[in-house]
C-alpha cells in the first residue's frame, strides 16, 4: 500500500536527549501462538509494512491480542519508548462540537481509514527505533504501528493538512473517523466527489468495509447522529441495561465509566453517583446496600429513556436551569427551536467536595453555575445564555457591584460570558422536569435566614435599571454646524436627533453642543444612568479631568456639561473611533450641511439659533464675602485691562486664565469645599500619588486658598501624605508639556527638585523668555520662535502642510518652514517627519517605486517534465490564416517548448492542448503556471487538471514576472518567428514549427544544452549537416546497415542522458546563483506581515492605461494584509468595506501610515 507522501506527513519520535535505549527480554510463547504470529508477520513483510533489522539499539516485545473470531492480532509493548517521547501538544478537536457538527444534516458519509495508522510512513531516522522481537527474527516498522505514544496526534496532524478548507463545512474528522456532511440531500453527491477526489490526490486509502455512503444516521465518536439530533449509540445502552448490579469495585468502576461516556444524556448524574462513590474509598469494605440498590434502579429507569440532543442553532440564545443538592449541582442547556419548542442540549452535574457540602444553598446555584461555565465554554462563548432562575441570590451574584471572596474570584469567571436573569415559565419541557427530579430541594427554596446572613445587602429588589446608551458627535462648517445624537433606552429603543447650529461654531464647539443637548434629553426622557459614547477625545478627556480647557469658547461649555452630569446617578464616558461612530457622525453631517432661506422645512431636525450654554446660564448671587464679587464689580466699572488681565467673564461665568493659556471656573467657598473633598475622593487611591492641587486645576476649578487646601489635605490622608514636588503642582505640568519646568521657573522662580534636571534647566533657560504668559525661544537668528505645546504644534504642522495655503511639501521643507514662520519645540523635526509620513493625501499621490520588492525567487524543478508554464502571444495582427494567438507551454527543466496558432483563446482549446501536447507526449506534470487570464481560469482548464491531478499555480494580476519562464520563452519565440517572417515571408502560423524547431535545438543559457539533447539524449542533426556532412553524419551514414552499432551507439546516448541532465541542473543553479547576485542588488526589501495596513498601485497604474482625470491618485487604499505567501503575493481586505481583493504581488504595495 504506498500511504501518504512522506513530505506531507511522516511519524517522528523526538526521543529526548540522554534517553538510554531500551531492550525488553524476551517473552515465550505456547507454539500454537507461535504459528499464528509467522501468519502475521509474513501478512507485514508481503505489506512492507516492516523489515528485518541487524543490531537493534531499541528492542519491544510482541503482544499477541486474540480477537473475538479467534485470530491473533499482533501488538507491540511499547512503554519503554513511549516514556522517552515527549508528548506531541497537536490539538485534537472537541468531541462535543464535532459530534454537534455532524447532528442536523441532511445526509451523511462515514469513512474509516484503511489500515489507518499504517498509510503513514515512519521517519527514516526513527524507523529502526521500532524494532520488535518475534521466535522468528527482529523487525522494525516502514510504517507508523499502532501503540505509539503521538500516533494520534500525527494522524490528526495529516488529516488537517489533507482536509484543511474542508473541516467544519463538509468534513468533521476525530483521527480515523471521517464524516462527509451536507444541508441537503442533493448536494451531496457532488460534496463526496470533493472529498474522494482529495482522498485520490494524497493517496489516503479508505476502508470500503467500513464506510457508510449517503446515510440520514450513522454512528460517530460513539453516538448515533442524524437530522432529528443526537443519541446515545443503542449497542452501548442494550449493554448497560443488560448489567447486573456490581459485585465489587472493579465493576463499579467499569460502570460508572460507561456512564461517564454518555453523562450528557442524563439529569443529574453525579446526584445518583454520590451513592456509589463510599464504596471505592480506600480501606471502605464493599457493601450493596438498599440505597445503592435504587440509585441504580433509578439509573437503569434513566437509561431506558434517554432524550435526544441536539446542536445549538446560532443566533439564537441558549437557556441555562440550574439545580443543587447537599451532594451535588447540576444544570441543563437548552434552546427554543424556530418553532418555538424548547429542546435539550447538554447535561451537566458534578459532586460536592469537601467544603462546598457545607455552602449555603444559594452558594450552591452559583457554583452549579460557574461549573456549567466551565464545563460549556464552548456554547457560552458563542451564544448569549439567559439564565431561568427565581433565586434572587443568583441574580445579585451577577448584578451586585462590589463582591469579595469566592463570590469575587466566580464573578470574574463569568464576566467574559454574556449572560442574562430571566424568569422561568409556569410550563416546562421534559428535559427540566427530569432534572428537578432529581434536584427537589434548591427549586423551590426561597431567601432564608441562613440566606440573609450570608448576603446582608440584599433587599427586595437587587437588579438595578441597565444604563441608557448616548451616542453624540458634532461637524462644523462655514455656516455654522450640526449636532447628532443617538439615545437607546434600556429595552433597546432607539431615539435620532439631528441639530442645525445656525451660529459660527468649531468643531469643537459643535461636539460639546451635541453632548448637552443629548444629555439634556436623555435627562427629560427619564434616563439616571447614562454610557456616552463618543469619538471627540479632547471633550470627553476634558470632562474626565485628563485634559485642561485654554480656548474660552469651551469654558463655558465644560462648566454647563459638569453641571448636567452632576444631575444623574451615574455616568459612564467611553471614547471611540470615528469609523464606529458612524449613526451620531451622519445626523451631525446632516445638520451642518442644511441652510434655512425662508421658513424651516418639515423634516425632524432641530435648529439652534444661540449656543446652548446660553439658555444655561444661571446668574449665582454671591455673598458679601464672597472672594469673586470685587472681581466682578471690576469688570461692570471702571478697572484697567492689567489688573484684570489674569481673569475673564464668559456668559456671566468667572474665569482665571493661568500661565499656559489654561482657563479655571472661579468657585466660592462651599463648592470649593464640595470639590475639593469630591477630587480627593476619586484621586486618592491612583498610583503614583500625584498632586490634588494639580488634579483640581485639570478638572477647571480655582479659587485663592486651593493650593494650600489640597496640601493640607493630602498630608492629612495617609494614602496620599506624600508631599508633591513644585513641578507637578504647576498648573501646566501635565506628562505631555514640555514646558512646564520653563513656565514654573518663569511664573514662580521654581527649579526641579532633581539636581541633574535644575542644572539642564539653568543651562537652557537662557535662550527662553516669556511675554505676558506666552513662552519663546531664542533662535540662532535672532527671531523669537514660539513654544508650541502638543495641540498646537499638531494644527500648525496641519495648516502648514495641508491647509489652504499647503503644498504637501515634504518632511525637510516642512521642517524649515516651521522655523521661518517663528515656531519650536523640542520634538520638531521627527514630529515633522512623522506627520508628512502620515499625510494620507501624500501617500496616494506619491510616486511608484520601480525596485523590486523581494529577492529573486528560484524556479528551478527537481526533475524533467516536473512544471510547464503556459502562456498566450496575442492578438496577433495581421492574422495568418485567421490564426490570432499562438498557445506557448514551456517546460521548466529542459526548456522544452510545445506552441500552436490559435483562432480563439478559450478554455476548450487550452484544454485539449494541455491533454494532447503535454499529457499524452511528455506525461503527466505535477504542475502547471499560468496567469488569470480568462482562457486558464475556467470549468474546462481546471477539470482537465483536476481529471490528472495536476496542480495549478496562478500568477499575481498584472505581474507578469509571475510566471517568467513563459514570458522570456514568447520573447524568444517572437524574436525568431518575426526574422523568419521577414526573410522568407508568408504567413506567420507557416513558420511557427521551423521557429520551434531553431528554439529547441539551439543551447540554452541556462542550461548549456539545448533543449532536443535534455529530452532525447542527444543533439539533432540538422538541415546544414545533410548538405554539408559532419564526421557524425558521415560515420552514421556507414554503419546505417548495422542495426547493432546503432542500437549500441543510441544506449551509450540513453546511458549519458542522466549525466547531462545532472551537469544541465548544476549550470542552472549557477546560473540562477549569477542571475540572483545580480537583481538583488537592485532589490529594496519590503515585507508586510498580516494585519499590517498599505496601500496598493491603482489598477490603471499596473495596466499602464489612462486614468480617468490628470489629478487622480496612484495609490489607493487602505487595505489590511490578510494573507502572506512565501512567493512573494498578498491577500488584502478592505479596511472600509470589509471585502477581500484579488491576489496582488507586493511589487504594488508599500506601507500605509496613520
Amino acid at each position: 500500500m504506498p500511504g501518504l507522501d512522506p513530505n506531507l506527513v511522516s511519524h517522528t519520535l523526538n526521543i529526548e536527549l540522554g534517553t538510554k535505549p531500551v531492550v525488553q527480554p524476551r517473552r515465550n510463547f505456547h507454539p500454537e501462538v507461535e504459528k499464528q504470529i509467522k501468519v502475521e508477520i509474513e501478512k507485514l513483510l508481503a505489506a512492507g509494512f516492516i523489515k528485518p533489522i541487524k543490531h537493534p539499539t531499541w528492542l519491544a516485545n510482541i503482544v499477541p491480542v486474540k480477537k473475538k473470531t479467534g485470530v491473533i492480532r499482533v501488538c507491540t509493548d511499547y512503554r519503554d519508548l513511549n516514556r522517552a517521547c515527549p508528548k506531541d501538544e497537536f490539538p485534537l478537536p472537541n468531541m462535543d462540537i464535532l459530534i454537534d457538527s455532524t447532528s442536523g444534516q441532511g445526509m451523511l458519509s462515514f469513512m474509516d481509514g484503511f489500515s489507518g495508522y499504517n498509510q503513514i510512513k515512519m521517519s527514516l531516522k526513527d524507523a529502526e527505533k521500532t524494532a520488535f522481537r518475534t521466535p522468528y527474527g527482529n523487525f522494525y516498522y516502514t510504517v507508523m504501528p499502532f501503540g505509539l505514544k503521538n500516533a494520534g496526534a500525527t494522524y490528526q496532524r495529516a488529516m488537517t493538512a489533507v482536509f484543511h478548507d474542508m473541516m467544519g463545512k463538509e468534513v468533521e474528522d476525530y483521527v480515523d473517523d471521517l464524516v462527509v456532511k451536507s444541508e441537503t440531500r442533493l448536494g451531496h453527491q457532488e460534496v463526496l466527489r470533493w472529498v474522494l477526489e482529495r482522498c485520490r490526490l494524497y493517496g489516503l486509502k479508505m476502508n470500503p468495509k467500513k464506510c457508510a455512503f449517503g446515510v440520514s444516521s450513522g454512528k460517530f465518536l460513539g453516538f448515533q447522529v442524524h437530522q432529528r439530533g443526537i443519541d446515545v449509540d443503542p449497542e452501548k445502552t442494550r449493554a448497560l441495561k443488560s448489567l447486573s448490579p456490581p459485585k465489587n469495585p472493579k465493576e463499579l468502576k467499569s460502570f460508572m465509566g460507561r456512564l461517564s461516556y454518555i453523562r450528557r444524556f442524563i439529569p443529574g448524574l453525579a446526584a445518583m453517583m454520590s451513592t456509589f462513590t463510599p464504596l471505592l474509598k480506600k480501606g471502605q469494605p464493599y457493601i450493596w446496600s438498599k440505597e445503592c440498590q435504587e440509585a441504580y434502579q433509578q439509573v437503569q429507569q434513566l437509561i431506558a429513556r434517554l432524550p435526544t440532543m441536539r446542536a445549538p442553532t446560532p443566533g439564537f440564545p441558549l437557556k441555562l436551569y440550574l439545580a443543587a443538592t447537599n451532594t451535588a449541582v447540576g444544570a441543563l442547556l437548552a434552546q427554543d427551536s424556530r418553532e418555538g419548542e424548547e429542546s435539550p442540549i447538554y447535561y451537566v452535574s458534578r459532586q460536592l467536595k469537601g467544603a462546598e457540602t457545607r455552602y449555603p444553598k444559594t452558594e450552591l446555584l452559583c457554583l452549579a453555575l460557574v461549573y456549567a461555565a466551565q464545563r460549556l465554554r464552548h456554547y457560552f462563548l458563542a451564544h448569549k445564555v439567559q439564565l431561568v432562575v427565581k433565586s434572587d441570590p443568583v441574580r445579585y451574584l451577577l448584578t451586585r457591584p462590589v463582591l469579595s471572596g469566592r463570590l469575587a474570584r466566580w464573578l470574574l469567571q463569568l464576566s467574559e460570558f454574556d449572560i442574562v436573569c430571566t424568569t422561568p415559565k409556569a410550563i416546562r419541557g421534559q428535559a427540566v422536569i427530569d432534572m428537578l427530579a432529581l434536584f427537589p430541594e434548591v427549586e423551590e427554596s426561597t431567601l432564608s435566614k441562613e440566606v440573609l446572613g450570608e448576603l446582608p445587602e440584599v433587599v427586595a429588589t437587587v437588579v438595578e435599571e441597565a444604563p441608557w446608551t448616548l451616542y453624540f458627535d458634532g461637524s462644523s462648517t462655514t455656516n455654522g454646524g450640526g449636532a447628532g445624537v443617538v439615545i437607546i433606552n434600556p429595552e433597546g429603543q432607539t431615539s435620532a436627533l439631528s441639530f442645525k447650529l445656525d451660529f459660527p461654531c468649531t468643531n469643537n464647539v459643535a461636539e460639546y453642543e451635541a453632548f448637552i443637548m443629548g444629555l439634556s434629553t436623555a435627562r427629560e426622557m427619564g434616563a439616571e444612568r447614562v454610557k456616552i459614547i463618543g469619538d471627540s477625545n479632547l471633550v470627553l478627556s476634558q470632562l474626565q479631568g485628563s485634559f485642561a480647557v485654554k480656548e474660552a469658547t469651551l469654558a463655558p461649555y465644560r462648566t454647563a456639561a459638569e453641571r448636567l452630569i452632576n444631575s444623574f446617578k451615574q455616568v459612564v464616558m467611553e471614547h471611540i473611533p470615528g469609523v464606529t461612530n458612524r449613526y451620531a457622525d451622519a445626523l451631525a453631517t446632516l445638520g451642518s450641511k442644511l441652510s434655512y432661506v425662508q421658513e424651516q422645512p418639515d423634516i425632524t431636525v432641530v435648529r439652534r439659533e444661540t449656543p446652548v450654554v446660553e439658555a444655561m446660564v444661571q446668574e449665582e448671587l454671591l455673598e458679601e464675602d464672597d472672594w469673586r464679587k470685587p472681581l466682578r464689580k471690576e469688570f461692570s466699572g471702571e478697572s484697567s485691562i492689567k489688573d484684570l488681565k489674569d481673569y475673564v467673564l464668559i456668559f456671566g461665568e468667572l474665569y482665571r486664565r493661568l500661565p499656559g493659556g489654561v482657563l479655571t471656573r472661579c468657585v466660592g467657598m462651599v463648592e470649593a469645599r464640595r470639590r475639593l473633598q469630591e477630587v480627593h475622593d476619586v484621586t486618592c487611591s491612583l498610583e503614583p500619588v500625584t498632586s490634588l492641587y494639580r488634579r483640581l486645576q485639570r478638572k477647571g476649578y480655582y479659587w485663592p486658598e486651593m493650593r494650600k487646601q489640597a496640601a493640607d489635605v493630602q498630608a492629612n490622608c495617609p494614602k496620599c501624605s506624600t508631599v508633591p514636588t513644585t513641578e507637578e503642582a504647576f498648573t501646566v505640568s501635565l506628562a505631555e508639556d514640555w514646558r512646564a519646568p520653563y513656565l514654573a521657573f518663569f511664573v514662580e522662580g521654581a527649579l526641579p527638585t532633581d539636581a541633574k534636571l535644575a542644572y539642564k534647566l539653568k543651562k537652557t533657560v537662557k535662550r527662553y523668555f516669556m511675554d505676558g504668559a506666552t513662552l519663546y525661544r531664542k533662535g540662532f537668528n535672532g527671531e523669537p520662535l514660539r513654544c508650541l505645546e502638543r495641540s498646537e504644534a499638531h494644527q500648525v504642522m496641519r495648516e502648514i502642510h495641508a491647509g489652504e495655503c499647503g503644498e504637501h511639501q515634504g518632511m525637510k521643507r516642512l521642517y524649515r518652514q516651521l522655523l521661518s514662520f517663528g515656531y519650536y519645540w523640542p520634538t520638531m523635526k521627527k514630529d515633522a517627519h512623522d506627520f508628512v509620513k502620515k499625510c494620507h493625501t501624500c501617500q496616494i499621490h506619491a510616486n511608484l517605486s520601480h525596485k523590486p520588492p523581494t529577492l529573486l525567487q528560484d524556479m528551478r524543478t527537481p526533475w524533467p517534465f516536473h512544471t510547464w508554464g503556459l502562456d498566450l502571444i496575442g492578438t496577433i495582427h495581421p492574422p495568418s490564416d485567421g490564426y490570432i494567438w499562438i498557445l506557448t507551454a514551456t517546460e521548466y527543466f529542459t526548456k522544452w517548448v510545445e506552441a500552436i496558432p490559435l483562432r480563439k483563446a478559450t478554455g476548450a482549446a487550452v484544454s485539449n492542448f494541455i491533454r494532447e501536447y503535454i499529457v499524452c507526449r511528455f506525461g503527466i506534470p505535477y504542475k502547471m503556471v499560468t496567469d488569470n487570464g480568462t482562457p486558464f481560469v475556467n470549468k474546462q482548464v481546471s477539470s482537465t487538471l483536476n481529471g490528472y491531478g495536476i496542480k495549478h499555480r496562478r500568477s499575481t494580476p498584472y505581474y507578469p514576472q509571475g510566471n517568467g519562464q513563459a514570458e522570456a520563452t514568447n520573447k524568444t519565440i517572437l524574436r525568431i518567428l518575426s526574422k523568419m517572417v521577414y526573410e522568407y515571408k508568408g504567413n506567420w502560423s507557416i513558420h511557427l514549427p521551423d521557429s520551434l524547431w531553431a528554439y529547441r535545438t539551439s543551447p540554452r543559457g541556462a542550461t548549456g544544452f539545448s533543449p532536443y539533447s535534455l529530452v532525447y539524449g542527444s543533439d539533432v542533426i540538422s538541415p546544414v549537416e545533410i548538405t554539408i556532412p559532419t564526421a557524425r553524419v558521415s560515420t552514421v551514414n556507414d554503419l546505417e546497415w548495422d542495426a547493432k552499432s546503432c542500437s549500441d551507439w543510441r544506449v551509450l546516448d540513453l546511458e549519458a542522458v542522466d549525466e547531462k541532465r545532472m551537469e544541465a541542473e548544476r549550470k542552472m543553479a549557477l546560473y540562477h546563483r549569477t542571475t540572483a547576485q545580480a537583481y538583488n542588488r537592485t532589490v529594496k526589501p519590503q515585507a508586510f506581515k498580516q494585519g499590517d495596513l498599505v496601500l496598493k498601485v491603482v489598477e490603471h497604474v499596473r495596466r499602464q492605461i489612462s486614468g480617468p482625470s490628470k489629478f487622480a491618485p496612484q495609490w489607493e487604499g487602505p487595505f489590511a494584509v490578510k494573507g502572506v505567501h512565501s512567493s512573494g503575493y498578498y491577500h488584502l481586505i478592505s479596511v472600509k468595506e470589509g471585502t477581500l481583493t484579488d491576489p496582488i504581488n507586493g511589487k504594488w504595495l508599500k506601507p500605509y501610515y496613520c
